[in-house]
Parts: structure tokens; C-alpha cells; sequence
């Protein structure tokens, strides 16, 4: 069954139609899950209640773009709304508001690790600094893009990345040294 003939079968409410779409992109979506979100109960929430958004919306799908880039911003903003209303994202105090001077990024630090111990890591940041984190360092958005959604500055957008960068190379040092 090809993507197109799948679509229009989850339109009509097809069970086939829908285990087909979910079997194609469960895999990538949950990982978009378990990086948004701060442990597996909390993405498979949230995975969940977005399949459920998508099954809904598929009649809003308009055909122009790609359609896992469609799913995916549901799968992200659906975590993106789990976290709405946490007060860390409503209230910058002034020190955070700043512009780092210095960058942390050291690929080569990174390559040592394995993509489990890093998901696991980034899991341990601040509900803030890993959205951020995500949005910026793994979907690729601007930081004028995530202040936007977040309706925050983008001084506040550079500092929790860094921040988030920050923490994210402590905590896999720490792993380093332990081994």
C-alpha cells in the first residue's frame, strides 16, 4: 500500500489503513518523543495522544509538503503542549538573559558515546533547556522560530541552548569518568 492510498484509508477510518501509518512511522515519532520528553512514561503519553491528534486531523493534511515533516510538528508540538504549562517557561529571571560568550560544541567529545547514553542524558536536562535543546540543536529551527513558539526572547532561546549544551557535555563527562 502506497503512502497516498494509506492517507485516504485513515480518512475513512480503515483499521488497516491506520495500523499501516502507524507501523511507518511509529518508530521515528517515538524517538521524536523520548527526546522532548523527560522520561519514556511522559513520550509514551504523548506519542499516544498525537497518534490520536493525527487519526483527527488527517483531513487538515494538504498534500504541498512532506508528509512526516507534517506528523512530526504534531508529535513536537503535542510535547510541546505536555510541557505548556510549566512555570519555568513563563518567568526569565535577569541572569538568564545573557548571550554566551563561548561555545562548548567538541564533536569528537560526543563520538565516544552512544546515541542511548546521550538520548539518556538529554532527558536529564530541564524541561525548558531540552526542549530548547531539541528544537534548536535537533530539528534545526531558528532561534527567532523556537522564541516565537515559546513566546520568549531570543536572548532566553540562546542562554537555555547553551545552558542546555552546558549540562548535556557535565553530565556525559560525568558517565565518561564513571567508566
Amino acid at each position: 500500500m502506497d503512502l497516498d492510498k494509506i492517507i485516504e484509508g485513515c480518512k475513512k477510518g480503515n483499521p488497516k489503513a491506520q495500523k499501516a501509518l502507524y507501523d511507518m512511522f511509529s518508530d521515528k515519532l517515538f524517538g521524536v518523543c523520548l527526546r522532548y520528553c523527560r522520561s519514556r512514561e511522559d513520550a509514551q503519553d504523548v506519542f499516544q495522544d498525537a497518534f490520536v491528534k493525527v487519526f483527527n486531523s488527517l483531513d487538515k493534511y494538504k498534500p504541498f509538503g512532506s508528509f512526516e515533516s507534517w506528523l512530526r510538528r504534531i508529535f513536537i508540538n503535542q510535547a510541546l503542549n505536555f510541557y505548556r504549562y510549566d512555570k519555568s517557561f513563563s518567568h526569565v529571571s535577569v541572569d538568564d538573559v545573557q548571550i554566551p560568550s563561548e561555545e562548548i560544541d567538541n564533536e569528537s567529545f560526543y563520538d565516544k558515546f552512544s546515541n542511548q547514553m546521550i538520548l539518556d542524558s538529554v532527558q536529564k536536562l530541564a524541561n525548558r533547556q531540552r526542549i530548547i535543546f531539541n528544537m534548536v540543536e535537533i530539528e534545526g529551527c531558528s532561534y527567532q522560530e523556537v522564541a516565537n513558539i515559546l513566546d520568549v526572547t531570543q536572548e532566553c532561546i540562546r542562554t537555555q541552548n547553551f545552558k542546555a549544551k552546558r549540562k548535556l557535555r557535565t553530565l556525559l563527562s560525568d558517565l565518561a569518568d564513571k567508566d
